[in-house]
């Protein structure tokens, strides 16, 4: 037997109730002209992206839809948690889609690019209050280890700056005044030491995103949420192989959703959904979206898979069903709620972009029952 003494004693884990969140006195007021901003920039876009339809700010060129199935299986100790805590499988859609808000052919458009994955059929009350008895719950995830925005504040000024993207990293001059803007918040703050360095190396971290098939990417929360007991980010990595990887976006223009369409349509794909779990807040931070969370301190463990069966993606069918479909990571349980001051800002910004956005462009703003609802 071995020695007791010699075991490798189990890891600690960060508990969710240890974690305090920050309150800063103008929150709610920079949260409030977040929103407004957010709202007057989708009507805009109505006319600004010239196809007769408001666009989402961000993510708002979609390459496509997936149908796929969220399989949890036997999860071992602290990462079975909520949703993940005992076997089942879940009917889901996958939307696929990039970061930036414009309409452009791909080449004139950055690599990353989002997954974003929506199930039906879980139990327990979602926290958004409007869709309190809705069976969906989604993640958002980009294709990157880290994000550049922290704050409603940041948020504000940087969703500006982000409009102009990636026109003004192209033109030299424009390009040391946009990052002198990004890392200042536009004047705002005065000292070096207030200065957005994490954040600016986060955006920066984006320009060397390959542009590659979208089925071969590994995916990432964008800021931290309970895990039950626990606090924990989360992502996507792919297990199957890819016949197309390389997207050549100088030879076309819908590179990225060609590639998926023919990848989609040859086989099955699989993805390992996985937990990363907060062993160190300092370290870890909730708060500052733009560090990586170290491996070495907690490693990531897979709680399910998704599999994306075969299909044909390659109408233009699937590409309005995939425009009219919400993603939000506040349509969860409490056992899974975002946290960090970036993810309090994206529950009132996320719900008042798809108010407008369906408003405007006559979509039902009702959540579906299952894929096939969307899908057909």
């Amino acid at each position: 037997m071995q020695d007791a003494a010699k075991e490798k004693p189990a890891m600690e884990f960060v508990r969710y109730e240890t974690y305090a969140p920050v309150e800063r006195p103008t929150y709610q007021q920079e949260l409030d002209e977040v929103v407004r901003n957010v709202a007057t920039r989708t009507r805009e876009s109505v006319e600004r992206q010239h196809v007769g339809r408001a666009v989402r700010t961000a993510h708002g060129k979609t390459y496509g839809l997936v149908k796929a199935t969220v399989t949890v299986g036997e999860v071992p100790g602290p990462y079975a948690q909520g949703i993940f805590a005992g076997p089942g499988t879940y009917d889901a859609v996958v939307r696929y889609s990039n970061g930036l808000g414009h309409l452009r052919a791909d080449s004139l458009l950055g690599a990353a690019c989002g997954m974003g994955i929506k199930m039906f059929g879980v139990p327990g009350t979602s926290l958004l209050a409007d869709e309190a008895e809705a069976t969906t719950f989604d993640l958002n995830l980009i294709n990157n280890k880290v994000f550049f925005a922290n704050t409603a504040y940041d948020y504000m000024v940087i969703e500006e700056l982000f409009a102009e993207l990636p026109d003004a990293l192209v033109n030299p001059a424009r390009r040391k005044l946009w990052m002198g803007e990004f890392l200042t918040r536009r004047g705002t703050l005065e000292t070096s030491d207030e200065w957005l360095w994490d954040e600016l190396f986060a955006m920066l971290s984006f320009t060397q995103v390959p542009r590659q098939n979208l089925l071969s990417y590994t995916y990432n929360s964008m800021g931290a949420f309970r895990h039950g007991d626990h606090i924990a980010k989360v992502r996507t990595v792919p297990v199957s192989p890819v016949t197309h990887l390389t997207v050549d976006v100088r030879a076309d223009g819908e590179a990225f959703r060609n590639t998926l369409v023919a990848e989609a349509a040859e086989r099955d794909h699989v993805f390992e959904l996985q937990v990363q779990l907060n062993a160190d807040l300092a370290r870890m931070p909730v708060d500052n979206t733009s560090v990586e969370w170290p491996e070495q301190l907690s490693p990531w463990v897979t709680v399910a898979t998704i599999a994306i069966p075969r299909q044909d993606i390659g109408g233009e069918e699937n590409l309005a069903a995939a425009d009219g479909t919400s993603i939000t990571p506040w349509r969860t349980r409490e056992d899974h709620r975002p946290i960090g001051e970036i993810q309090r800002v994206r529950e009132e910004v996320y719900r008042r972009s798809s108010i407008e956005r369906h408003r405007l462009n006559g979509q039902p703003r009702v959540e579906p029952s299952s894929s096939a609802e969307l899908l057909g």
